[in-house]
């Protein structure tokens, strides 16, 4: 069913041009998920890359169950660039989520372009009180990755050093606590996860399931 979205992919990146990539995720295979892409050039992705941390939020969060899309959000890519994006939810007939159809535009030249104007307009003196007020997009923080296992990596390195602690200092509660956040992210939907996750917190494999265990518990 994904794939007679695969056409629609190459039209649309065509016709919003190179600074727009278009993707399209299959999320039954969470690890090689992109299925067709246009203008790779702006993540460095290509066919065969997994979901991003992000899409996997939206999966656990189940979005898809909410609303038809997100729209209008800002990611970044790995050199800073700001990107202008929105995600397009697929259902399958049994309304599960069978995929996803997201744009992310290069706004860099826009945003280098207004902030010259803003200068320029500052200088003159036209810009009054109310027009210096602004109303910023929700911004999120989205990893573009090329594989599942540098995903994962990316993931729980961030995670654990937002904990400014050793993992073989940690204490359970605090490896707990990584552990739910990582669970709330997605993490453990991607296959190898276990592994990578204990190798992380310098735990077993088998403490880690038994950390899992606990959270889905609760």
């Amino acid at each position: 069913m994904i794939r007679q979205f695969v056409p629609l992919v190459a039209f649309l990146g065509a016709f919003l041009g190179e600074n727009c990539e278009v993707v399209l995720h299959d999320t039954s295979t969470k690890e090689k998920s992109v299925l067709a892409i246009a203008n790779g050039h702006i993540s460095g992705r290509s066919e065969g890359a997994p979901l991003t941390d992000l899409a996997l939020k939206f999966v656990v969060n189940k979005d898809y169950e909410k609303r038809d899309w997100v729209m209008g959000y800002t990611t970044r890519t790995r050199d800073g660039r700001p990107l202008h994006s929105a995600t397009y939810f697929i259902r399958g007939d049994d309304g599960e989520l069978a995929g996803m159809l997201c744009l992310n535009m290069d706004t860099s030249d826009l945003v280098q372009a207004r902030d010259m104007l803003n200068k320029v307009i500052a200088a003159v003196g036209f810009a009054s009180s109310k027009e210096k007020q602004s109303t910023d997009h929700a911004a999120h923080t989205e990893t573009f990755s090329g594989s599942m296992e540098e995903l994962t990596e990316n993931l729980i390195r961030r995670v654990v050093a937002a904990a400014h602690i050793p993992p073989d200092r940690m204490t359970i509660a605090e490896k707990m606590g990584i552990m739910s956040t990582l669970n709330s992210h997605g993490v453990f939907l991607l296959k190898g996860s276990i592994r990578v996750v204990a190798e992380h917190l310098a735990a077993s494999e088998a403490t880690i399931y038994r950390y899992l265990q606990k959270l889905n518990e609760q």
